[in-house]
């Protein structure tokens, strides 16, 4: 019997290591994908059609923002932390901030993937801040959407570990299916390789970590470092800046990503699709 629920930032790789784990656990347990109860076909298989009021069993997961309650994490047993590298994560969630922001006009949209590609092509074109700019997004500081006050939560973090209740979770050590020492936090065998949802397939972009150097340019070193620093610290990420040599940009994580997760949401809205 166990109550599990992943918590992280947005675009921290909650998602995917919640994939891995219902698919570890017994099918008993009910699925929870932030805050909607999903009916899967175990839930089917064991006659569950709706989420019960106090459920025994249960995987759950919850993206960190600012209506989240964290008095609602008594009731789990067991809580992990996703954290990742945030000049990775920064990169990401730009890139998936497309999906709802004027995605519906046609004008936008095709500035914006020629932006991209110009960027593809040299990756020194375009700073990462411009961007930023571009789609109205307020700088990434400790306090802002990018962070939710993360620093703030270090107390309430720490008193969760001493109770062996709580343990924080890399998107990189994900990434590479290290899962040893959250296997012996959860008594469980980790299931390996996740299949996302089809629902949520949008969230998957490289699946890989430490590309921002390929990114970034001087001018988002200067801009970025002393916002980043304290949480880089925090969670024991390397403090160092230097940039790739010779950067390289895949326009199947850029571009081509953009055009993809726009288009999904142009079709929900009936809109044509931008070819």
């Amino acid at each position: 019997m166990a109550k599990v629920i992943v918590l992280g930032l947005a675009k921290s790789g909650t998602t995917g290591l919640w994939s891995v784990l219902v698919k570890s656990y017994p099918r008993r347990y009910l699925q929870f994908f932030e805050g909607q109860y999903l009916p899967s076909r175990y839930n089917k298989y064991f006659g569950q059609t709706s989420s019960e009021q106090n459920p025994r069993d249960v995987v759950s997961k919850q993206i960190i923002g600012p209506d989240f309650n964290f008095t609602d994490l008594a009731s789990f047993d067991k809580i992990i932390w996703m954290v990742r590298d945030p000049r990775d994560r920064l990169i990401s969630y730009l890139l998936y901030r497309h999906y709802d922001y004027r995605y519906d006009s046609d004008e936008f949209v095709r500035e914006q993937l020629d932006l991209l590609q110009m960027k593809e092509r040299d990756p020194n074109a375009l700073a990462m801040i411009d961007l930023e700019a571009r789609l109205l997004l307020p700088r990434p500081t400790l306090e802002s959407a990018f962070f939710w006050n993360d620093h703030q939560k270090s107390n309430f973090l720490s008193t969760l570990i001493e109770e062996e209740r709580a343990f924080i979770f890399k998107y990189e050590d994900f990434v590479n299916q290290e899962y040893s020492g959250l296997e012996n936090f959860l008594g469980i065998k980790m299931s390996g390789n996740a299949k996302v949802p089809k629902q949520f397939q949008r969230v998957i972009r490289s699946k890989t970590h430490g590309f921002w150097n390929h990114w970034f340019t001087q001018k988002d070193v200067g801009n970025y470092m002393g916002l980043f620093r304290p949480f880089l610290e925090q969670y024991g990420y390397k403090d160092e800046w230097a940039l790739a040599e010779e950067k390289k940009i895949d326009p199947e994580h850029c571009s081509r990503y953009v055009r993809t997760i726009i288009n999904e949401r142009r079709q929900l809205d009936g809109l044509h699709l931008i070819q």
